[in-house]
């Protein structure tokens, strides 16, 4: 009786083993899920690479007339520590884009020959990246959207030509 019990246990271990393994292999990512992970980034952080440009044009437009005219309308501001800012502003909002671009410049989509796993982690390395340059843009985006807001500039409307392409 207890010889029958134990062959059954073990069947139903061995059951059970085979339907965990079955199933984890089943569970497995295919690449080309976390590769779309990746591109849908990719095109959000373009978005707001534009974003950051027109700020960016909007602050060099300030730097241009603006200080003038809000040196006029408040003759206590001190447009040397404003010129100062927005420089410190468009440096941070340049950095943002740059790392953008360099990033586009090695990224491989196509993954030449590696195996499913060896293009995960490709793709999930290269998601940390996108997830890194995202707070950059958020924060130089949060920066520079505070101070134009501050002074009530709008953004610049027209479509943003950068490197040869458009954003």
């Amino acid at each position: 009786m207890k010889t029958i019990r134990i062959k059954n246990i073990t069947k139903l271990l061995m059951c059970l083993g085979l339907i965990i393994t079955f199933s984890a292999c089943e569970n497995k990512p295919d690449y080309k899920t976390v590769r779309k992970e990746v591109m849908d980034m990719h095109d959000k952080l373009m978005m707001d690479g534009e974003l950051a440009i027109r700020n960016k044009m909007s602050l060099d437009t300030m730097l241009g007339t603006g200080l003038k005219k809000m040196k006029l309308s408040d003759p206590k501001l001190d447009t040397l520590i404003e010129k100062q800012y927005i420089t410190s502003l468009i440096k941070k909002l340049n950095d943002a884009d740059e790392s953008m671009m360099d990033w586009m410049q090695v990224f491989k989509p196509e993954i030449d020959g590696k195996s499913n796993e060896a293009a995960i982690k490709y793709f999930q390395e290269e998601k940390i990246k996108l997830v890194k340059m995202d707070s950059v843009f958020k924060s130089a985006l949060g920066q520079s959207d505070s101070y134009l807001k501050k002074y009530k500039v709008n953004k610049q409307d027209a479509p943003v030509e950068h490197a040869g392409h458009k954003h």
